[in-house]
């Protein structure tokens, strides 16, 4: 009885060698090509695989701002709020009135972001970039408990820049290739690919400005008072509360940080009252673990501050009201360097 052997000879192997080495060489090419500056400029905003495309959008901009500046001297987050409200060039001016020094921030907001999302991107952007100041803008609906907010903490990528190793945290991180794959493979999905491929429709410095001004009708107050009334039914949320005083302790182990409540139309700040107390303890469960943790928290006389044809609705400013908004804040910024109560954002590299 004779005994066979398998051989395999050399050509066999061949085909699938070269097959392996004709893959590589395309997806090295691929690669190449989506790290070059001018397929980037034709090309959509990449995506991470998160909920929130304006995340992405911003999370591009900051990147192309860092990479044009060399460095980010502070950066401001929070929802819409911030998206809308927060202008760097003016909020730069008012700095520069009250201290005379210059101050380069970039306006992260993300329409929808809770507590906890701004927590879990905080970490991440004060890592990448190490600004010397975070401005974190706050609603009462950051720490509501039904606020229907991106799931940002969740994201694959975000969870592996914060430690948790995945596949597909490692190449979105690694692979600029693969961040715009996951962008085009949305191409058949019609309900999504018309905001995947929407312009980002904010300035270089990430702020998204509205030069409209809509009537504040006695319809639009109604659909904003039940949107209050939906989360009032509830009392803060103790996981919200959390990230909150988790967000806080990130940012002082990092750099400088203020929180500022985000301005309330004065029509709406009167009528919070009136909707089970849930503004006045959001507020004051914030102040009380911004104390607790020595973080300066700043009220925004709206009154004072916005004139009254800078609303874009009853929480939103346009264009006009995010001027006043953002020169006001800057000069406050401006009084408390001057003042010694925070160190010039920007110092420490100027003296490196």
């Amino acid at each position: 009885m004779t005994t066979r052997s398998w051989q395999v000879s050399a050509a066999a192997l061949a085909t699938p060698t070269w097959a392996c080495a004709i893959l590589l060489a395309v997806l090295a090419l691929a690669e190449g090509a989506a790290r070059s500056r001018p397929v980037r400029d034709l090309l959509h905003v990449p995506s991470v695989g998160s909920p929130s495309r304006r995340f992405e959008m911003q999370l591009d901009g900051l990147e192309r701002y860092a990479a044009a500046r060399g460095e980010v001297d502070c950066i401001v987050l929070g929802n819409s709020t911030v998206l809308m409200g927060v202008d760097p060039e003016a909020l730069a001016r008012g700095y520069r009135a009250r201290s005379g020094g210059e101050l380069r921030c970039y306006s992260f907001g993300v329409a929808g972001m809770t507590a906890s999302a701004a927590e879990a991107v905080a970490a991440i952007l004060l890592e990448r970039y190490r600004p010397e100041l975070l401005l974190y803008v706050v609603t009462a609906r950051d720490v509501g408990d039904n606020v229907d907010g991106p799931l940002l903490a969740g994201t694959p990528w975000v969870r592996y820049r914060r430690g948790a190793l995945s596949s597909e945290g490692w190449l979105v991180e690694h692979s600029a290739a693969f961040r715009y794959w996951l962008l085009y493979r949305q191409w058949l999905e019609r309900d999504r690919w018309p905001a995947a491929a929407a312009a980002t429709g904010t300035s270089a410095l990430g702020f998204h400005a509205s030069a409209a001004s809509l009537p504040l009708s006695p319809a639009l107050w109604r659909h904003t008072v039940q949107a209050y009334e939906e989360i009032a039914r509830q009392p803060p949320s103790q996981s919200e509360a959390r990230a909150y005083a988790e967000l806080l302790a990130t940012a002082r182990a990092r750099a400088q940080i203020v929180v500022v409540e985000a301005p309330l139309h004065p029509r709406l700040r009167r009528a919070t009252s009136r909707l089970g107390g849930f503004y006045e303890q959001a507020m004051l469960l914030l102040r009380r673990e911004s104390r607790r943790q020595h973080v300066p928290f700043w009220r925004v006389p709206a009154d004072g501050v916005i004139p009254g044809d800078g609303w874009l609705d009853f929480v939103h400013l346009n264009r006009r009201g995010a001027g006043a908004f953002s020169h006001w804040l800057g000069a406050r910024l401006g009084a408390a360097v001057r003042s010694g109560r925070l160190r010039p954002p920007g110092a420490a590299r100027a003296e490196a």
